[in-house]
């Protein structure tokens, strides 16, 4: 991508101002550095420049902000206007690390043509100084003003500028050297038109002389009159559009005085200095004196139209109307609310039985105020679903059916594997379809049982004969409701020790001996 020059006017100084690297340009690249050029005296010298930080002084005169993109001059100075250019050069790699405020450089044209980068130039122009009108032949007299304060080693270069002046194509023509004031006599055609002083002197960071100031100034014709050998005098005449007026040729007001051939009904008549011209109205173009046609702003994309809206051509103007499914004024379109498409359908987890899936939606646009009429959630069973196969289940047991003996008969109770029944290949129920069971009454006779018999009483003596007993009893059950009493009887003794003849033979006493 070539370099690019803006040339900006500026018509007083001294005030704040803004230029920008637009973001398109250098939003994928990581560094804008900012530069201001020094021009030098005459070609044999090197132009300088001084690299732009955040901060130029410490008047904080020249900032740059927004990541580098935007450069800002808080109060402008004679040495900021043109041709000293400000220069932002973006780079694809990092910043490098600011050493020398001011270093020498050269600006080919081979660099103007054949960049090796992305650069952009800025340059300043201030408001001209009018001098004049002045016909051919006049003499007209340039003056810088006092308050630049010029010192003894400036010089001034008064040069001829051609218009419009570009970057790569600037030819300027040196008139004068060395004058505040420079006088022209004999004006030509050739000479009116803009002429520029340039005032150098030295500058405390840079070697030579450079740009420290400069005016503007533009050599006005006077068109209100033709004078025979390009003299003001008695053979003077007032150009058509002009009238005189004393020594003077004034403007005519065609509008006013309406003796200009009529514009049309709907074009306005706007005086110019020496003419005048019609004026179609707004919405139309032609030159307001013969044609003023309609402009289809539809047609030609001039329109302001929401691009959510449809553009309808109109007499001089149009009209905007917001498309279907949009609300608004046809500037601005803000979409309905709306139901989103249904999300599809959930999975179905099982692959027989019953089972519901769901599916939902979404109110879009709830920025519009408006609400969704409807639910946003839908369900249905899963199709082409089967009925499991079912197992079988008991029923709950029947009542015990009557004893027919009260105290020794056999009652019985059933259930079916009917809850459910097996189907569809199940499983049928799994264990006994009838319970039997002995029957039995509070009131049933009971006969008596013994209980273990206990243990023997100790031997009463340890030499000679002795009795030892034990007993049991008869309720292990106790007969009941007439029930048989134990048989037997429930006490026993017997003899235990050795007769006394034999005692004497023991060493020592020895266990008693139970018998019966």
């Amino acid at each position: 991508m070539g370099e690019q020059m803006c040339l900006l006017r500026v018509k007083e100084p001294h005030v704040t101002f803004h230029v920008s690297v637009t973001a398109s340009a250098s939003r994928r690249l990581p560094s804008v550095i900012w530069y201001k050029f020094y021009t030098g005296q005459s070609p044999q010298f090197h132009s300088y420049r001084r690299r732009l930080g955040s901060v130029e002084s410490k008047m904080l005169r020249i900032t740059a902000g927004n990541h580098s993109r935007i450069l800002t001059l808080l109060s402008i100075q004679d040495d900021d206007f043109y041709p000293n250019l400000f220069w932002a050069e973006v780079r694809l790699h990092a910043l490098v690390p600011k050493t020398l405020g001011v270093e020498a450089y050269d600006l080919t044209r081979f660099q103007m043509l054949n960049p090796s980068g992305l650069r952009f130039y800025f340059a300043l122009e201030g408001a001209s100084i009018d001098v004049g009108p002045f016909l051919e032949g006049d003499t007209a007299v340039l003056r810088l003003p006092k308050y630049l304060r010029l010192s003894p080693s400036s010089s001034v270069h008064w040069i001829k500028e051609p218009r419009p002046l570009t970057l790569q194509d600037n030819q300027p023509v040196l008139i004068a050297n060395d004058v505040e004031k420079m006088e022209i006599s004999g004006l030509t055609e050739s000479s009116f038109g803009y002429v520029r002083a340039l005032v150098y002197d030295f500058h405390p960071e840079v070697p030579g002389r450079v740009l420290v100031a400069e005016r503007l100034f533009l050599i006005k014709k006077d068109v209100s009159q033709t004078c025979e050998g390009s003299r003001r005098g008695t053979s003077c005449h007032c150009n058509p559009g002009f009238e005189e007026r004393g020594l003077h040729c004034v403007d005519i007001n065609e509008c006013e005085r309406k003796t200009a051939p009529g514009c049309l009904a709907e074009a306005t008549c706007s005086n110019t200095y020496g003419s005048y011209f019609c004026r179609c109205p707004q919405g139309l173009e032609g030159d307001g004196l013969h044609s003023c046609i309609d402009i289809d702003e539809c047609t030609r994309g001039t329109h302001n139209c929401s691009p959510n809206a449809l553009c309808l051509n109109t007499l001089g103007s149009y009209v905007c109307a917001c498309q279907s499914g949009f609300m608004g004024d046809g500037w601005r379109c803000t979409a309905e609310s709306a139901w989103s498409p249904w999300s599809p359908w959930s999975p179905c987890s099982i692959t027989c039985g019953l089972q519901t899936q769901m599916r939902i939606r979404e109110c879009t646009h709830e920025e519009s105020g408006m609400r969704c009429l409807g639910s946003s959630a839908d369900l249905q069973e899963c199709p082409n679903l089967q009925p499991c196969p079912t197992n079988g289940g008991w029923s709950v047991w029947s009542p015990w059916s009557v004893c027919l003996e009260t105290c020794s008969g056999i009652k019985k109770r059933v259930r079916l594997c009917d809850s459910p029944p097996a189907s569809r290949g199940g499983l049928p129920c799994k264990g006994e379809k009838e319970q039997l069971g002995l029957c039995h009454s509070s009131h049933c006779a009971v006969d008596g049982a013994w209980s273990p018999w206990a243990s023997w009483t100790p031997c009463p003596v340890s030499c000679g004969l002795g009795v030892v007993r034990r007993s049991r009893q008869c309720d292990k059950p106790s007969p009941k409701h007439g029930g048989k009493n134990c048989s037997g009887h429930g006490y026993e003794e017997g003899t235990c020790g050795f007769p006394e003849a034999l005692c004497r033979f023991l060493s020592k006493p020895s266990k008693s001996y139970l018998g019966s």
